[in-house]
């Protein structure tokens, strides 16, 4: 009788349930418990620039990359953070439910290797002097909607080593999330948040009037009639 092959089976098993564990899910739009905070600074500071669980912006408001805190993080880990468009050109516009568009997933920054201990204090901002601290793998890129609106959902992924990452070529545009979050095997994300970013023609600050393809004609209605709080920063 051979007692080798029942062995070999088992631990053939249990190697396939590690590697299924280590795969990376499908990520969705989620603010986690705490959420990340992020902070734009928002343009002309006409509203709060704080990030909460599916809140607006205009896209012509967050040009430059936000400030991200985490107080869940591990001061002696490293962190990877991702922030993804998943609508991608879709064929509608949030709040109506609609699928993801033909450009989805559009990746919108990345940074690997960012210490635990910064994103529980001061907070990182990307800048020119990441390099050789931080992996900047995909610089920010502001949202850039050509009509309505998108949602953007920011990832934050425990490391369990510093990580040599290689470069990330390419159009932005169908990114391969989860081949990029298997090969370095960072799993599922540790916390999460996410926005709305709406596309108008003109800024409702401006006092000009809307035109074109934006939420004055063609957005969902009932929505966006308001005016917007003013900062209490």
């Amino acid at each position: 009788m051979n007692r080798k092959a029942p062995l070999a089976s088992l631990v053939f098993c249990v190697l396939i349930a590690i590697a299924h564990l280590a795969r990376a899910g499908e990520l969705d739009y989620a603010c986690s418990t705490p959420p990340i905070e992020v902070t734009f600074a928002v343009t002309d500071h006409h509203y709060n620039g704080a990030v909460n669980c599916g809140n607006i912006f205009l896209q012509s408001d967050i040009p430059n990359a936000p400030m991200v805190r985490w107080k869940g993080a591990d001061a002696t880990k490293l962190y990877t953070l991702l922030m993804l468009d998943f609508d991608g050109n879709a064929n509608g516009s949030w709040p109506d439910p609609v699928a993801p568009g033909e450009n989805s997933t559009v990746r919108h920054w990345i940074v690997g290797n960012i210490p635990g201990d910064l994103l529980r204090g001061g907070g990182y901002v990307e800048s020119a002097g990441d390099s050789g601290k931080m992996s900047v793998l995909q610089p920010y890129r502001a949202p850039h909607i050509p009509v309505v609106s998108d949602r953007y959902g920011i990832y934050l992924f425990e490391q369990t080593k510093r990580i040599d990452f290689a470069a990330v070529t390419g159009p932005i545009t169908n990114f391969d999330y989860s081949t990029f979050l298997d090969t370095y095997q960072l799993g599922e994300p540790k916390a999460s948040n996410f926005f709305v970013a709406i596309y108008t023609s003109e800024s409702p600050f401006s006092g000009k009037p809307f035109h074109g393809n934006d939420v004055s004609a063609i957005w969902h209605q009932g929505y966006g009639k308001g005016k917007l709080a003013p900062s209490k920063q």
